[in-house]
């Protein structure tokens, strides 16, 4: 458990810094549009015509899948695995953390739904600057660790229902979903990590701001704060990552209530 809660810390820290370069850049809707940005000769001598995100999340996936990334149980492709090669490096063996009757699942589709329609809207100005390189750079790399830190879910309510086996046990086999949904939530744990959200957003956007927090209580001093502000409000970072941890319960909970009730 203590390893993943540092796995979860180190992926905290890339998705804050992965919101604040992909919120330097406009919106750029013609992106996430089929035929919007034509792409000459993409798929060999077949011009590619979905969106140029798209295709670079595709294409990105594919030489990732090549390097065995999506066997490992705790990454997941946003391409379908019909579309990606197979492994040109040798199988692992894996231990058999997790139990799925229903075979490997992910969250990703909501993943991406949360991020075209909450993420872009709140982080970036509408608009287009044209950088649609630099910033579909940054939605892959983004999207590729919100992925890992909501499926996540799935290995942190493994963990919760060996620790708590009998009291789990008890509530999936009564369906009692509001009281599962009441054991994965600690309203206490939420609230320190949204605090730590929000003042390492304010430190990463804006350095200075280190040298402003109060030495006894260890808090941001919020008007200094206020008044050094950068491009984005760190309150915005901390409620899109409220949001995280609440696709990472409903990962949570349909691990729980898919799981074998077995030892």
């Amino acid at each position: 458990l203590d390893k993943l809660r540092r796995e979860l810390v180190r992926l905290e820290d890339t998705i804050i810094f992965g919101l604040i370069e992909r919120s330097q850049f406009k919106q750029n809707l013609t992106s996430y549009k089929k035929g919007g940005i034509r792409i000459e000769g993409a798929g060999g001598a077949t011009q590619f015509e979905g969106s140029y995100f798209s295709y670079y999340l595709t294409e990105n996936e594919k030489v990732h899948a090549a390097m065995r990334r999506y066997t490992s149980p705790d990454e997941h492709p946003f391409t379908p695995y019909k579309y990606l090669p197979k492994p040109m490096l040798p199988k692992l063996s894996w231990p058999k953390a997790l139990r799925e009757p229903n075979g490997k699942w992910n969250f990703n589709d909501k993943i991406l739904d949360f991020y075209m329609n909450k993420v872009l809207t709140t982080l970036c100005k509408e608009g287009e600057d044209q950088h649609f390189g630099s910033s579909v750079t940054c939605d892959v790399a983004l999207l590729q660790a919100l992925s890992k830190r909501i499926n996540y879910g799935k290995f942190v309510a493994e963990i919760k229902y060996r620790n708590n086996r009998q009291l789990v046990k008890r509530l999936l086999e009564a369906k009692d979903i509001k009281g599962i949904r009441s054991m994965i939530t600690k309203p206490v744990v939420e609230g320190k990590i949204l605090q730590r959200v929000k003042l390492k957003a304010v430190a990463y956007g804006n350095p200075e701001v280190l040298s402003m927090l109060d030495d006894e209580i260890r808090q941001p001093k919020q008007k200094e704060i206020d008044r050094q502000k950068g491009k984005l409000d760190p309150k915005a970072i901390s409620d899109l990552y409220e949001e995280i941890m609440e696709l990472t319960k409903q990962v949570q909970m349909k691990y729980l209530l898919e799981r074998q009730l077995d030892d």
